[in-house]
């Protein structure tokens, strides 16, 4: 059986996504101590355990930010005929070597002043947040739905791409922009020179809210 180590993962951001992620934090570059849990981090409460604050990896190391797809009760895909089925899938925790960024614009009209300097700007409200989720599809024995390798999360962000309606999504970067679920537009994979095991993937992705309407009936 042929195994391979999975590389540091900011040097393969840097590479991929061109994305450069800092270096490890050091608590005795600030105190001289060595392993001081205070450091640079006075007055930021400290958690003995751990695991109370955060899902773990296979390594023991915490996961940051850790992104859940759960499909809705109403989701849909399209058969091979072009007609809409349910989209039956399990919830799926996405790799853990995953970033996100976020980007939202106003709505609205600006009017020149005629001799003037500026603009008159009428806001009307706020787009859909604009998604953009970069990772690295690795081994991890951590995975919960079991998904080990690469190729087996691979298969299920297919999956995730082929449905046709909206997606929930849960994750604390989501909940303090008030997201709650998101419409997948595009994905792409990539690989990687001199590393088999290891996939790029970019999700394209917007903001998608419900609306109601009422109707009023005369009748």
């Amino acid at each position: 059986m042929i195994e391979f180590n999975v590389p540091p993962l900011a040097g393969l951001f840097l590479d991929a996504f061109g994305v450069k992620i800092g270096g490890i934090y050091r608590p005795e570059a600030s105190t001289g101590k060595a392993d001081d849990p205070a450091g640079l981090f006075t007055g930021i409460e400290i958690i003995e355990d751990i695991n109370d604050a955060y899902e773990m990896s296979a390594l023991g190391t915490p996961i940051l930010w850790p992104i859940l797809f759960s499909k809705s009760d109403l989701a849909k895909k399209y058969n091979n005929k072009g007609e809409l089925i349910d989209f039956n899938s399990q919830d799926f925790r996405l790799p853990i070597a995953s970033i996100i960024s976020f980007r939202r614009d106003k709505i609205m009209s600006t009017t020149k002043v005629n001799g003037g300097r500026g603009s008159v700007k009428e806001i009307y409200g706020f787009d859909d947040w604009q998604i953009t989720i970069n990772g690295f599809l690795i081994p991890d024995a951590s995975q919960p739905q079991g998904l080990k390798n690469s190729l087996q999360q691979e298969k299920e962000l297919i999956k995730w791409d082929n449905c046709a309606s909206r997606v929930d999504v849960f994750g604390e970067l989501f909940s303090v922009r008030g997201i709650k679920s998101l419409t997948i537009k595009g994905i792409n994979f990539e690989p990687l020179r001199g590393k088999p095991n290891i996939r790029a993937y970019t999700i394209n992705a917007l903001s998608d809210e419900p609306i109601e309407l009422n109707i009023k009936s005369s009748i």
